[in-house]
């Protein structure tokens, strides 16, 4: 990354000491936002203006970073400045502080979502076998599999998971699958097990080292990581959900409302990025690996493979399905969010009402299904 996108970066992180509360008291912004962007629904001439977005090191960002590489945004006429991150939660701050215009996001985003800060605009990639819940061989976990009806290769009981601590960072999808999976036995955090926010980087080499009695890993490196080192897996987010999840990409209201085309043609080139790259393995490979390594994952070609084989990157044919409903996975990220007090229930309508699908049919011409 350039040394200004980096100084970007400090800068949204020095922000977030000053954030409390602002995600939680933004809640009337969206509707006048969306009825502005609504306004300016047929522009197509690029603002002139840098358009900032948040990218972190994971598939969730590649076909962006990709784009970018490869001029598709020039091209486009738009002038795309991309800012690292190294997970979604101070993606969130930087997005509250007027310091990014968009983000690739991933569960995380059902905050900036609920508080009527954002949008939800497009999706970039499905999760597959990539997250998991682990724990090592010799946790009492082990002793109960399948109590759960419908899933008999889950591992767990109420009474071998009272206590427990999962190591892993809030606001993610590691956070949701933990909650998730604990509220299967009727527990609940805080009360009944804890989980220790830690990123992903720090949250595994503590694991590794004795600290915690499970974690939460998003990402076939992470994956790999613990499975040579004997960890055994204990619940997929699938089994602790209940449904699959995809990522997107989050816009800020205002943006829509005064530079609407701008991320209209960000998902244009996106989208040409994220086909190329899901039509030819190769190259999603090579470009992948370099990515990663270089900015901080350190990834196999082994990883890779896995991942290239179960993640599916969202393209204009992947949404043509007739069963692809966009949004579908965040709407039921906020619900149960609710349920168990993380957010308001009042705020899953914010969620609802932020997957806008207009802009798809803008930038690629296609209709369609929404989960709002």
């Amino acid at each position: 990354m350039k040394k200004n996108t980096m100084k970007r970066l400090l800068g949204a992180m020095l922000a977030s000491a000053m954030l409390a509360g602002v995600l939680s008291g933004c809640g009337g912004g969206g509707n006048d936002a969306q009825q502005g962007g609504g306004a300016a629904a047929g522009a197509d001439e690029p603002s002139g203006k840098p358009l900032v977005v948040g990218v972190q090191s994971s598939i969730i960002s590649v076909p962006t970073v990709y784009a970018k590489e490869k001029g598709y945004f020039d091209d486009l006429g738009l002038d795309v400045e991309l800012v690292i991150f190294p997970n979604g939660s101070p993606e969130n701050e930087g997005l509250a502080a007027e310091q990014l215009d968009i983000a690739s996001n991933g569960l995380a985003s059902v905050f900036s979502m609920a508080s009527g800060l954002c949008a939800w605009v497009g999706e970039t990639d499905t999760i597959g076998d990539s997250t998991w819940i682990f724990a090592r061989p010799d946790n009492p976990v082990f002793e109960h599999k399948g109590e759960i009806d419908g899933l008999p290769d889950m591992y767990g009981s109420a009474d071998t998971l009272k206590g427990q601590q999962i190591l892993g960072p809030t606001s993610t999808i590691q956070q949701h699958m933990a909650a998730a999976y604990m509220n299967r036995f009727g527990l609940t955090a805080g009360k009944d097990y804890e989980f220790l926010n830690m990123d992903n980087s720090a949250a595994s080499q503590a694991f590794l080292a004795g600290e915690g009695d499970m974690i939460g890993v998003s990402d076939f490196s992470f994956v790999e990581q613990m499975e040579k080192a004997g960890m055994k897996r204990v619940a997929s987010y699938q089994e602790a959900t209940g449904g699959e999840f995809l990522n997107g990409i989050l816009a800020r209201y205002d943006v829509l409302k005064e530079r609407r085309a701008d991320v209209v043609l960000f998902l244009k080139g996106m989208y040409k990025a994220s086909e190329e790259l899901q039509n030819d393995p190769a190259a999603r490979k090579e470009f992948a690996y370099k990515f990663y390594n270089d900015n901080g994952k350190t990834t196999s070609e082994a990883a890779l493979d896995q991942e290239i084989a179960s993640r599916t990157y969202v393209t204009p044919e992947y949404m043509k399905a007739d069963d692809y409903v966009m949004g579908y996975g965040m709407v039921g990220t906020g619900e149960f969010f609710a349920s168990i007090g993380t957010i308001e229930q009042s705020q899953v309508d914010n969620v609802k009402t932020a997957i806008d699908g207009s802009l798809i049919k803008d930038a690629l011409g296609l209709e369609v299904k929404t989960a709002g």
